[in-house]
């Protein structure tokens, strides 16, 4: 069974350090994956049902993934959430495209 950790970079995961102690302790750990999860903004005041207070820490799913990716050896990234209609698509497939390759590479020069 493989097993992912969702929200890397929001609440405690919002500071970047945290963020890398927790998904380095999910890699040791033997979790396959990590996943970030995007909202742009949080509504303040915050419905009633809604799970995440206004003062959330929260980073930008692409760049967690960037931070969390440099940190690393061998655990999957993605994002389980990504707000499309208020990204431009072209610039965010890029951008993921790109991240998907920074890793091969960076473990070929250690």
């Amino acid at each position: 069974m493989k097993l992912g950790l969702f929200a890397v970079n929001y609440s405690t995961c919002g500071d970047p350090a945290s963020s890398v102690r927790v998904v380095q302790a999910a890699e040791a750990a033997g979790f396959e994956s990590v996943w970030t999860g995007e909202h742009i903004v949080l509504p303040d005041p915050a419905p009633p049902s809604f799970p995440l207070a206004p003062q959330t820490p929260l980073l930008d799913t692409v760049v967690a993934l960037t931070w969390i990716a440099a940190h690393t050896k061998c655990l999957r990234i993605a994002s389980g959430i990504i707000v499309l209609p208020l990204r431009n698509p072209v610039l965010l497939a890029k951008e993921l495209a790109s991240l998907d390759i920074v890793p091969e590479v960076a473990l070929l020069l250690v």
